[in-house]
């Protein structure tokens, strides 16, 4: 699916970031010629955050493309804008790293907020193996995790240990993020990694019609082996 992270301008993109912000967040054409693309090669989604014209692209996408899947993040302010999301048929909302990394009674709250508008909630992690734990630990009323997962380790903290606790718990789905750690892997060496864990779906950041075409394609067709 395609992530949003090169849309927003994430500050992992260094000095493009800023450039990709202005091109893409408040441009809905754009965004949907980056979404058309990674569907024709067999996207079917994208994990959204309600910023700029985000949400508008996507659900452009889904009302022309009836298999088109909404996934999102809440967003990490005073307002997490759920009710966004769910205007445009988000079918799993993760709480965002920022918040539930903290592991309180906020992450709580939005996950049973989600649950109770008969979404599915998740949980993202920028601090992934202490978050995951919690989470296991305190039996959290989630089964779906968006975390960091590349080869380089990048974001992952320990990268062994997050692939062990990944490998060991096949009950719950883990999408993964920062699958290409902000441009510095190429595609097919990222999903070849990526193909060997328990990792059920990957976000990619694609900020040209070309890029996603062909990072799509190598993703699926490395997954889907």
């Amino acid at each position: 699916m395609t992530g949003t992270s090169p849309f927003i301008g994430a500050g992992q993109f260094g000095s493009n970031a800023r450039i990709w912000r202005r091109k893409f967040l408040n441009h809905t054409n754009t965004m949907v010629d980056i979404l058309k693309a990674c569907y024709q090669a067999g996207g079917r989604g994208i994990e959204a955050i309600s910023a700029g014209k985000i949400c508008k692209a996507a659900q452009i996408m889904k009302e022309t493309h009836n298999d088109y899947v909404i996934t999102g993040s809440t967003f990490p302010g005073p307002n997490p804008l759920i009710e966004d999301l769910i205007d445009v048929g988000a079918k799993l909302i993760f709480v965002h790293g920022m918040v539930a990394d903290n592991k309180n009674s906020k992450l709580i709250n939005l996950l049973d907020e989600i649950s109770s508008r008969d979404v599915i909630p998740g949980i993202a992690a920028h601090n992934p193996i202490s978050t995951l734990t919690y989470a296991f630990e305190n039996s959290l009323n989630v089964k779906a995790f968006l975390i960091p997962f590349n080869t380089n380790g990048m974001f992952m903290d320990d990268q062994k240990k997050l692939e062990a606790l990944i490998n060991q718990n096949k009950n719950y789905s883990f999408l993964g993020m920062k699958t290409l750690a902000a441009g510095k892997i190429e595609p097919q060496k990222a999903f070849e990694y990526i193909s060997k864990h328990n990792i059920c779906s990957v976000a990619i950041g694609m900020v040209s019609v070309e890029q996603a075409k062909i990072s799509t394609k190598i993703a699926l067709d490395a997954l889907q082996k």
